[in-house]
């Protein structure tokens, strides 16, 4: 095993053990992606018996917002119990769920300025109108990012970054202590970003599953689109 395996298998390990500890139930399947400085544990199989009967009711915004308040209580408790494994400073959780597919994703950020360059487009991927994609649909649902940057992890994960999204009306609800809710609201909006644009026309392959989260105090948002691996 190599010393990339190696951390990647301490992560993983890492990662179902909090679950398993916080949420009673580990997922059946983790994978880790880990490219200074960003850190992302994506899972699968990931649904406790209590809320596959709350999704099946049609109450999946529950579920979703259980989670939501839990993890984001237990961000500092998580972070710090990586950072002696990836042996970086780990500044920020984001996190977001895919009830449906029974999977989800953590998302560690470093808060190290970082350069698009640094992590290129794969092969003849033209990264300009992917980006004006994104940008068209946060204007969208809200308004267009006063800055946007790609980061290609690998073949098969874009991570968008975006900041200065937030408009006046979306920061008066956050002074009345409505964050949960709206990231609840504004969460569909940023999925159908494969349906209203052509988004898939630009990418090798389509795109699997979205994830999103944002840092609200700091009027900005990660992305993460997870492209369909193409078997070998």
């Amino acid at each position: 095993m190599t010393g990339d395996q190696a951390i990647h298998s301490q992560i993983s390990a890492y990662a179902a053990d909090f679950l398993k500890e916080h949420f009673n139930e580990a997922p059946s399947e983790t994978v880790v992606f880990f490219k200074a400085p960003f850190l992302l544990i994506h899972f699968k199989g990931f649904l406790l018996a209590p809320e596959r009967l709350l999704v099946g009711q049609g109450e999946s915004t529950r579920v979703l917002e259980s989670r939501d308040l839990l993890l984001n209580a237990l961000k500092e408790d998580f972070l710090e119990g990586l950072q002696p494994v990836v042996k970086m400073q780990l500044n920020d959780l984001f996190f977001d769920w895919n009830l449906e597919k029974q999977t989800g994703l953590l998302l560690a950020v470093a808060e190290n300025e970082i350069a698009e360059d640094n992590f290129p487009p794969p092969g003849e991927i033209d990264a300009a109108p992917i980006k004006e994609i994104i940008q068209m649909n946060s204007a969208l649902s809200q308004k267009k990012p006063e800055r946007t940057e790609l980061f290609w992890l690998g073949p098969s994960i874009l991570l968008v970054k975006r900041k200065g999204i937030l408009v006046d009306i979306e920061k008066e609800l956050l002074k009345n202590g409505a964050a949960e809710e709206l990231r609840l609201a504004k969460r569909p909006l940023e999925y159908r970003l494969t349906k209203l644009f052509n988004l898939d026309s630009f990418l090798p392959v389509p795109v699997e599953e979205i994830f999103v989260d944002w840092n609200f105090g700091r009027d900005m948002s990660y992305m993460v689109l997870l492209l369909e691996r193409q078997m070998p």
